[in-house]
């Protein structure tokens, strides 16, 4: 059996750290989102920063619009964000021009701009209740870091995801 040199052991340990390389798949859709259709209610629990996937940009190490939300119009929707990573993130579900989709859905990208040290902080949590009132498809994003001093945005390196508003169905979470 060939012995392995220390060196190059520690070389390919710290190649690892450097390129963010994580054992923590990502979380299983299933268990993303409960529903009461007698309510027309749903719980969406997110997590921030879940693992090292797309450089810790990622809810439920989810990024680039791959995880999709889809609920029927009507739902209460109660989105639980829980921040596993190591900088304050941020959520909303976002229509066009950057706008909150529904009212209560999230932090408003014009109450990150003047202020932006909003967000849940590392080992934090936060609920946000909304009511999915139109038919669409729409952006669950981190925008949290929009001043001209940062960039990229955490939207722009790809955490954001997807929700669609349907017109029947049963709430469910997907993994394109």
């Amino acid at each position: 059996m060939k012995q392995r040199s220390p060196f190059w052991m520690g070389a390919g340990l710290a190649g690892l750290l450097v390129t963010g390389c994580s054992s923590v798949p990502a979380a299983d859709p299933s268990g993303l989102l409960t529903s009461d259709p007698a309510t027309m209610s749903a719980d969406l629990y997110l997590n921030a920063g879940y693992n090292s996937a797309n450089q810790w940009n990622n809810y439920d190490g989810y990024a680039h619009g791959r995880m999709v939300v889809t609920v029927p119009v009507g739902y209460t929707i109660h989105m639980h964000l829980t921040n596993d990573g190591g900088i304050p993130y941020a959520v909303g579900v976002y229509g066009a021009g950057n706008q909150l989709a529904f009212k209560g859905a999230g932090i408003s990208v014009e109450a990150m701009d003047f202020n932006p040290s909003l967000g849940v902080l590392p080992g934090d949590s936060e609920t946000y209740t909304f009511v999915a009132s139109t038919l669409g498809t729409y952006r669950i994003a981190s925008n949290l870091y929009r001043f001209p001093a940062h960039h990229p945005t955490n939207e722009s390196l790809g955490m954001w995801d997807t929700m669609r508003v349907v017109a029947s169905g049963n709430p469910n979470v997907t993994v394109q």
